[in-house]
């Protein structure tokens, strides 16, 4: 442990003077993206006995999440598989908590190549075509958003789009339904949103979300997150109940409205350039493997979710479930967001959107 301890703290002085590097150019170098995308496969598919070409390949993964937070509890199955599968030809090296930098600091990494790979947002800087699955009240749980996630038709748009920033798209899962909670009061309608200040990351969709139900937001890395509530510097955040708690957050956030008002992907990406120059058999290991990561994790996120909601609910928070009625006035005040991103932002065409939709109702 001492010792992988030690490579995140190498590794991220690399990337940092990478980024410096960078900065001082003012200009990003990125990996040219392949000519075509290829599809993920899930990972029931069996991939090839793998070709000793003689090298070793070493993947470094960044992400945000602590040790005990169901990502990484599903990352260490991805590694573990993967490193079997190669015979231990390639190697995966963990990185979690943010030791490497914040989440856009990772992928910038990501797309110079000092950093192999990263689970994540935000998400316009992988493909702003992943929009299409932040629309609010856009899924009614888990299933129905993998469908869409598993489509070949979804991932091929996405995979382009990505390929074309220099990332390659392993996988997509249920990265969490986000709720809403606050240090000031039960949120019951829209109206009870006004003049809230709450930290979002830095997502298009979250940020305008907000801002159409009439709150105020503050854009900050997650890891100042606690801080910020605790002193008072902002009201109130969103996020999955997995995160709340991970983070502890519920211990300064008295009211939670449980909402599900966003299902996030939850994105597997690595270096475009990194990931074809590998040998065919390593990439559709790391292809399945992604995919055991996406399946791993959804399960987990399944059965922690009611469990971690009533530790909070016993800790002292008010949990409140809007009924049908009160839920369809927030649905309702988020109409205009779905314009916003088609008709003004054109991240994804209405055909693309009608077609997650699709999906999304098992059509």
């Amino acid at each position: 442990m001492k010792v992988k301890k030690l490579l995140s703290l190498i590794l991220a002085g690399v990337m940092m003077l990478g980024l410096l590097a960078a900065c001082s150019s003012g200009q990003t170098q990125q990996p040219q993206a392949p000519a075509q995308s290829q599809a993920a496969e899930p990972a029931e598919s069996k991939a090839a006995e793998p070709v000793d070409d003689g090298q070793t390949y070493t993947i470094n993964l960044g992400h945000t999440m602590s040790t005990a937070h169901p990502r990484h509890t599903a990352l260490l199955e991805f590694e573990k598989y993967v490193e079997e599968k190669t015979n231990g030809k390639v190697q995966i090296e963990l990185h979690p908590a943010g030791v490497l930098g914040s989440e856009p600091e990772m992928q910038e990494s990501m797309r110079m190549g000092t950093l192999e790979a990263f689970v994540g947002g935000p998400f316009d800087t992988i493909s702003v075509k992943l929009n299409l699955f932040l629309m609010p009240f856009f899924f009614d749980n888990q299933e129905a958003l993998m469908r869409a996630a598993k489509d070949e038709q979804v991932l091929s748009i996405i995979s382009e789009d990505a390929e074309a920033n220099g990332l390659k798209v392993l996988a997509i899962g249920d990265g969490g339904a986000r709720q809403i909670t606050n240090s000031k009061r039960r949120i019951v309608t829209p109206d009870d949103m006004k003049g809230l200040k709450l930290r979002t990351p830095s997502i298009e969709a979250i940020t305008y979300c907000m801002q159409t139900l009439g709150a105020n937001y503050i854009s900050m890395p997650l890891a100042d997150v606690y801080m910020a509530l605790k002193n008072g510097t902002v009201d109130g955040q969103e996020n999955p109940v997995a995160t709340i708690y991970d983070q502890k957050l519920h211990e300064v956030q008295p009211y939670i409205l449980y909402v599900n008002y966003q299902y996030h992907p939850e994105v597997m990406t690595m270096n475009a350039k990194f990931f074809n120059d590998l040998p065919a058999e390593y990439q559709q290991i790391l292809t399945d493997g992604a995919w055991l990561f996406v399946e791993t994790e959804n399960k987990l996120a399944l059965e922690n979710a009611e469990a971690r909601l009533q530790e909070m609910r016993d800790a002292g928070c008010d949990v409140y479930t809007p009924t049908d009625e009160e839920r369809q006035a927030f649905i309702d005040a988020c109409a205009p967001v779905y314009d916003h991103f088609v008709n003004e932002l054109k991240y994804f065409t209405q055909e693309e959107l009608d077609l997650v939709k699709s999906l999304a109702e098992g059509k």
